[in-house]
């Protein structure tokens, strides 16, 4: 899928930041996008000012609340895209016992969250030609051990998405994925300090990422993302000290 007019896009985590700008960058493109969040307010704030995006609250960790949402979804015509990009992240060193609760609702979010969508809106998309976007992370080539539980899920999110591509090869729906560096959202100023990385602005990742779809790219780097990709095949062992010998 190359054209986006008149598709129907849904995009999860869609109230700030990459979701945000990836969300006008298909209107541009001449999308329908619905975008999720869990914070019905911001919701509300987001499409007081871009009027032209329809907003859902949905918490990604909770089938009922996703069921729900497909099936309203489904009744209005159903999706042709889904972009799996709700996520959180935790700079924290193990050894200060960061909360484990949080440790667990970070996978829920990155982990569990993308999968459950999937799971759910899957039958629907079989049925046309469709689009899935998992968005990982330039982490998922090369882990960064002050963010040791985002590392580790976006690493597993690229090993599941390119399984899921694998299987659904012969079907309608291509899997495509988003590998971004560090991008200026408020995730990251939040961290900023602990972050070794120079930012991405989230409307420059968004214009990539379109880019790379309408080229038919399947894995889509940019940036300093690109870098860990292949420095994580040739040199592995020096990117991994590099990266983290300043934490």
């Amino acid at each position: 899928m190359r054209d986006f007019t008149g598709k129907r896009v849904l995009i999860t985590g869609g109230s700030s930041g990459i979701g945000r700008a990836i969300a006008q960058a298909m209107v541009r493109a001449g999308a329908r996008v619905t975008i999720t969040g869990r914070d019905p307010q911001k919701l509300a704030d987001v499409v007081r000012v871009d009027t032209t995006l329809a907003a859902e609250v949905c918490d990604v960790t909770d089938d009922v609340a996703i069921v729900a949402l497909r099936d309203r979804l489904v009744a209005d015509g159903g999706i042709d895209v889904l972009i799996n990009n709700a996520g959180i992240m935790a700079f924290f060193r193990v050894i200060d016992r960061f909360p484990m609760e949080d440790q667990l609702e970070e996978i829920d979010i990155d982990v569990v969250g993308p999968i459950k969508m999937i799971e759910h809106f899957l039958p629907s998309l079989l049925a046309r030609e469709s689009l899935i976007v998992n968005v990982s992370s330039g982490l998922a080539y090369v882990p960064y051990a002050g963010a040791p539980v985002y590392s580790a899920c976006k690493a597993f999110i690229h090993a599941y998405t390119r399984c899921l591509r694998e299987q659904l090869e012969p079907t309608s729906v291509r899997v495509v994925e988003l590998l971004p560096p560090v991008v200026d959202t408020p995730l990251a100023q939040a961290n900023a300090a602990a972050s070794p990385f120079p930012m991405m602005p989230p409307e420059k990742l968004a214009e990539a990422l379109m880019r790379g779809l309408r080229r038919g790219d399947i894995e889509i780097a940019p940036g300093p993302a690109r870098q860990l990709k292949w420095l994580s095949r040739f040199a592995p062992g020096f990117i991994f000290h590099q990266l983290n010998k300043q934490r």
